[in-house]
């Protein structure tokens, strides 16, 4: 355990031999031995980590109107030498989306992507969620809570717990991505075509979710938004 700390209970047992490798369990867990890396300043003081409990979504939640849950998550593609992110998001309850491409996968690119999305909604985004990746941290963490967004995780090594998004990555990138990839050297001109193919997805594209009807015409329709909302300038974001 000296030269290991951190080592867990099955490979304790093998040492050991003499006690089960539940009853090694139940010790580490009663006496709190597990070794949890510090970080020490440059003048060699520990500093102490706060951790904070992840928020999930709960079992009970339903969705009842535009802007209650917003699914969030990232693409990878690399093709051409090129990898590149492109960040994307779906309403659950009216399937409105939006995705943006991004040379880097960092804390600025999913602030800088949450304020774009906002700015391209036709209404309030009361909730998100999102996996346990790093970039949804700290910065993003904190513009959320100023901006009065909360902030769900979703459960770890549970992806279908975010379907929508996981069903909107498959066709954005058989849709588009797969059919652009050359552009991926110049984000500024993939984004644009991307802004394009966004705005037909939201108005023209037809949903059997929304019986067949557009995210737009559907959000039109229930009376969630007004048509000059919608044919805003809003819908077209430069980098």
């Amino acid at each position: 355990m000296e030269v290991c700390p951190n080592m867990g209970k099955g490979k304790i047992v093998k040492y050991l031999k003499i006690y089960s490798e539940l009853k090694i369990g139940r010790i580490i867990k009663e006496k709190k031995i597990y070794h949890h890396r510090q970080k020490v300043s440059h003048y060699g003081k520990v500093k102490q980590r706060k951790k904070t409990k992840k928020e999930r979504l709960p079992k009970d939640f339903t969705v009842k109107a535009p802007g209650d849950l917003v699914e969030i998550d990232t693409v990878v593609k690399f093709a051409w030498n090129i990898k590149r992110y492109i960040n994307t998001a779906v309403d659950v309850h009216s399937r409105y989306v939006f995705a943006y491409c991004y040379k880097k996968h960092d804390i600025a690119s999913a602030k800088d992507f949450i304020k774009k999305m906002q700015a391209v909604f036709p209404y309030q985004i009361k909730a998100t969620q999102t996996d346990n990746r790093s970039e949804f941290h700290k910065y993003f963490r904190d513009y959320l809570i100023e901006h009065k967004i909360k902030h769900y995780w979703n459960y770890p090594g549970k992806p279908f717990r975010q379907g929508h998004i996981e069903k909107f990555n498959r066709t954005i990138q058989e849709e588009f991505i797969d059919w652009n990839e050359v552009l991926l050297d110049d984000t500024s001109m993939f984004n644009q075509k991307l802004t394009n193919w966004l705005i037909w997805y939201n108005t023209k594209r037809f949903h059997w979710s929304l019986n067949l009807e557009t995210p737009v015409d559907y959000l039109l329709n229930n009376s969630y938004v007004s048509k000059m909302c919608c044919t805003n300038t809003k819908f077209v974001i430069r980098s």
